[in-house]
């Protein structure tokens, strides 16, 4: 079954709306985990919702290997706190589908609605990661590779992507009809943020060459 992890720091008013679509699923294998990473007093009573809070922002990329830590299923989603989509009927799809990969694409972004046909679309280039695939990741748990904790911000997508494209040779896939709504990377963008963490290179950078040169990988990216 899957595990839906999303780290958030409270400033999109879109998390409520896809807090709300889990309690829709029809799966009591399923879960969500929410990293809260304002230590906010957020709490939902929901048997199926675990509350991570912590004491001070630990950032999106070792929040979401946190998630995956904790993570009781074979099989994760990582969802920006700023998106929402029809998260039951995705979580019947992929299942269904068998898929081993999907993730956020700017076509799924443009369509507004879902459309009554919903399919599976490869990425066509391993070597080249679609922008924003960060916002959605569905993939299976074996296929994770361990992000560095003193990665914070940045890079973490690069490295789920091209550790399934060049390493495992598993496309990643994106859902051509389905709506993704909402906001586009506000925690990334907001003032909680720190300046020298916005910089062309920062310590994401060296940390990113180094999981990459460990995996046997070049990259320019």
């Amino acid at each position: 079954m899957i595990s839906y992890i999303i780290p958030t720091i409270w400033k999109s008013k879109f998390i409520f709306k896809q807090i709300e679509q889990f309690k829709q699923i029809n799966d009591n294998k399923a879960e969500l985990i929410i990293i809260d990473n304002t230590n906010s007093d957020f709490e939902d009573n929901h048997s199926q919702i675990k509350v991570l809070k912590m004491p001070e922002n630990i950032f999106v990329n070792p929040a979401w290997q946190l998630g995956v830590n904790l993570s009781s299923n074979d099989r994760v989603c990582i969802i920006n706190d700023d998106i929402y989509f029809n998260l039951p009927r995705f979580h019947k799809f992929v299942l269904d589908t068998k898929v081993k990969a999907v993730c956020y694409n700017s076509k799924t972004y443009k369509t507004l609605e879902d459309s009554s046909e919903w399919k599976l679309v490869a990425n066509p280039n391993p070597n080249r990661r679609p922008p924003g695939i960060g916002q959605m990741m569905y993939l299976h748990k074996e296929n994770w590779t361990e992000l560095p904790w003193g990665m914070k911000l940045w890079y973490g997508d690069d490295i789920i992507y091209y550790y399934h494209t060049l390493i495992r040779n598993i496309p990643f896939h994106y859902i051509e009809g389905m709506a993704i709504l909402g906001e586009q990377s506000v925690s990334v963008t907001s003032d909680i943020v720190p300046q020298e963490m916005r910089q062309p290179f920062t310590k994401d950078t060296l940390e990113y060459y180094k999981k990459m040169h460990t995996l046997g990988l070049e990259t320019c990216t």
